[in-house]
């Protein structure tokens, strides 16, 4: 199978690699030989020639390691070796994930999305563009007559936009399917985010374990890796008391849940 990675941690794989193979391949050669020639016959009468020519050839081609391939050989390693490697292949996740540990490594086919408010918080840089344009604007607009009444005052978007550039928010993927309440949910790392990846539809991830989310719980995104928000104590609460209210429902992801970090991401 070939692969198309949206998201590949390529140091978290290599480490992965490196413990399976006693190392990494820095680069291999692959070599082949063969021979050619030629043979006929000239006819005149009743005498008759015959000529042949053979030759050894020889093709070298050198080949580095590639992330693709270390994919593929993790994969090949965790079917032939689940109890190895720790790997489970989910076929029934209501099964699967009820019995699953900490520190396992799952394949699991299922859809996934980024949650509206990650989303939101994630993709600020076109928010401060708009306010640095309305910025520029306003003086003109002002000097125009025109209406102002309900636009933030430069000393406000000022503010704004000196908060939107503090705010450090990790991407964050929700995997989940129609045949189970299971959900996955874990934070990227932005390094191993494929230029065109959209984290929305189907695919097949891969991660290690890292919590379990019971079903009367609640977890807060705000407690992945990579969102610097509020502090220790303070993840703590949200984890202890879930959401406040109805409002308070979309930063948090409802049990049964596994957390993970995230290894690849791909179709």
């Amino acid at each position: 199978m070939l692969y198309s990675a949206q998201y590949l941690d390529e140091d978290a794989l290599a480490n992965y690699i490196a413990a399976l193979e006693g190392g990494l391949r820095d680069s291999g050669t692959s070599r082949t030989t063969g021979s050619h020639g030629f043979g006929g016959s000239i006819g005149w009468n009743s005498t008759k020639f015959e000529g042949s020519k053979d030759a050894e050839t020889e093709s070298t081609l050198n080949l580095v390691d590639h992330k693709a391939s270390r994919l593929r050989r993790l994969i090949e390693a965790g079917h032939k070796n689940p109890e190895q490697t720790g790997w489970l292949e989910v076929l029934q996740p209501d099964a699967d994930f009820a019995e699953i540990g900490t520190g396992a490594i799952i394949e699991w086919e299922c859809d996934v999305f980024v949650p509206e408010s990650i989303a939101a918080m994630a993709n600020h840089e076109g928010l401060s563009s708009a306010l640095q344009a309305m910025k520029g604007l306003q003086p003109s607009a002002e000097a125009l007559g025109l209406d102002m009444e309900g636009v933030p005052t430069i000393q406000e978007m000022d503010a704004m936009a000196s908060f939107l550039d503090q705010l450090d928010v990790a991407l964050v993927v929700v995997g989940d399917d129609s045949d189970t309440d299971w959900k996955l949910v874990g934070s990227l790392d932005t390094r191993w985010i494929a230029g065109e990846a959209s984290f929305d539809g189907r695919v097949r991830v891969i991660g290690k374990v890292k919590k379990k989310i019971a079903a009367d719980r609640w977890y807060p995104m705000v407690s992945l890796p990579g969102m610097n928000l509020v502090n220790r104590d303070e993840r703590r609460r949200l984890e202890r008391n879930g959401p406040n209210d109805e409002s308070e429902k979309d930063q948090f992801v409802s049990g049964p849940a596994l957390v993970l970090d995230y290894l690849a991401i791909f179709s």
